[in-house]
């Protein structure tokens, strides 16, 4: 029997867990600092369709991808990240049945107390950024979908725990789920919820065998999207 699939990916979730280096202690050396940057923007031009069918298996049709994300802001004149996001569109763009479904970036300044607490209090002035709507949309959509029946399995990539009841409702509902998890960590609510058996976690390897062609051409070999520069692992 053909399974019928649908994924949604929790595009932010996704990125700083998986391709966005976290904490990096002050003692470690520059050179190794650099080096561990690097390696993980070498990993971003992303193939998330190919990330996926790593972990299916069995006979299935992976109907429909949709990817929830935000278009992000300029932090600095010259900026070029914005740039390099919508080329990664581009790329997402040449999959078959993939969705990009975007909600906002906001940034804002705010001010926030000095880590450890003290006393008197002390405040610095921060940027904050938020992005806005894409797990209400996950969210919704996984549910809508389920109770359309339009799928057998949804497979959820994230590790957020604010999806937690919509994913409960889609099992109750008698489908299949299979969480894909960005994150060094299982979510523990998942874990308690669902258990590790409809858990995965994303390797280093499964993301170096899941990217596109530096260069991305149609038919007639017109490029579509190029690997930003600064994506590229140069020696």
């Amino acid at each position: 029997m053909t399974i019928k699939i649908r994924a949604y990916i929790d595009g932010y979730n996704l990125f700083y867990g998986a391709l966005k280096v976290g904490y990096i202690s002050s003692k470690t050396p520059e050179f190794t600092r650099n080096q561990l940057i690097q390696n993980k923007r070498a990993l971003r031009w992303l193939n998330v369709k190919k990330l996926i069918e790593i972990y299916l298996k069995g006979d299935y049709i992976l109907d429909k991808i949709n990817f929830y994300t935000a278009d992000i802001t300029a932090f600095y004149s010259g900026d070029p990240s914005p740039a390099r996001q919508q080329e990664y569109f581009k790329a997402l763009e040449t999959i078959d049945s993939l969705s990009i479904i975007k909600g906002r970036f906001y940034k804002h300044k705010t001010s926030m107390p000095n880590y450890p607490i003290k006393m008197p209090l002390k405040m610095t002035n921060v940027l904050k950024t938020e992005e806005k709507g894409s797990d209400v949309n996950l969210a919704s959509h996984l549910v809508y979908d389920a109770c359309q029946n339009l799928f057998d399995m949804a497979v959820i990539v994230t590790n957020d725990s604010d999806l937690l009841e919509p994913i409960k409702i889609v099992k109750s509902l008698g489908k299949s789920i299979l969480i894909i998890c960005p994150h060094k960590r299982y979510c523990h609510e998942f874990t308690q919820a669902f258990g590790n058996q409809c858990m995965r976690s994303i390797e280093t390897a499964d993301l170096k065998m899941a990217q596109f062609e530096d260069d991305i051409t149609d038919d007639n070999g017109n490029v579509i999207a190029q690997r930003p520069e600064h994506w590229k692992n140069n020696p």
